[in-house]
């Protein structure tokens, strides 16, 4: 799979399903009572009066999530590429107290003065931008100087059980291999990316695991992955593989992993 292939990514986030039916697997089996969205806003530091820009922002979870959290006054601004995403954002924050400001925008070229915000987020989407200097560039520029910038992403080792049964199953490509890739953004070279434009002050992991008892969750949790139908029979192996070790075991086992990197423009 080429997460940053443009056509790839379009069909993806067309609309929110396959972000869905991934989201659910989390939402379902993370045994980490402290789901991924509250972790990661507890490490923003957010302060009354910012100007916050999430860049990739999905369907808004993490403000969905974390609605009684947000400081007030906050300017929000959520952009995202895909209009069919950014139009379930505006539908599931619609209660939120305050009013974001919802722009399409692509990550390369984003549509902002210079020193526009004081906080810029990219969770879980600097991987899907073909060029990342180019975006990292941009994020650099609209932050004010002293502007605070986090960027997540999984480490490499993130489902490793997962892409192993299925690269033994034949469905080798549909996520990545299980060996680290040459140029994935991954939490162990994400550090080293940002830190050529912005001072990198810490990076933070969160480990946890999926104990899966569904094996109907995670066959559609595969089969989102892919834009185009999956071979329907390397499929039914997967769930009947997983059936079986839910029926030894009582869950099938899955380590997870993600991780925040912060940094600051001098």
């Amino acid at each position: 799979m080429k997460f940053d292939d443009p056509g790839h990514v379009a069909g993806q986030y067309r609309d929110s399903a396959n972000f869905d039916a991934r989201v659910r697997i989390y939402e379902l089996f993370d045994v980490t009572p402290e789901r991924w969205p509250r972790w990661l806003f507890a490490r923003l530091g957010l302060r009354a009066g910012e100007r916050v820009l999430e860049v990739g922002c999905g369907t808004g979870n993490l403000w969905r999530e974390n609605a009684e959290r947000i400081p007030a006054p906050l300017s929000l601004t959520l952009t995202d590429l895909s209009p069919g995403m950014l139009a379930q954002a505006r539908e599931r924050l619609r209660r939120l107290t305050l009013s974001p400001d919802f722009r399409e925008a692509d990550a390369q070229s984003l549509p902002f003065p210079d020193a526009s915000f004081d906080v810029a987020i990219a969770n879980h989407m600097l991987y899907h931008v073909p060029d990342r200097a180019r975006a990292l560039a941009e994020v650099r520029r609209v932050l004010r100087p002293g502007g605070r910038f986090f960027a997540s992403t999984n480490p490499w080792t993130h489902l490793i059980e997962l892409r192993e049964l299925l690269e033994r199953l034949g469905l080798p490509d549909v996520l990545l291999p299980p060996r680290r890739d040459a140029v994935f953004f991954d939490l162990e070279r994400a550090a080293d990316e940002i830190s050529a434009v912005l001072r990198v002050e810490r990076i933070q992991r969160r480990d946890s695991a999926l104990e899966v008892t569904d094996p109907d969750v995670l066959v559609a949790y595969v089969r989102s992955a892919e834009n185009d139908p999956l071979d329907a029979t390397a499929l039914a192996r997967v769930g009947a593989h997983v059936a079986r070790e839910i029926e030894r075991a009582g869950a099938y086992h899955v380590g997870i992993s993600a991780g925040v990197v912060t940094a600051v423009k001098p």
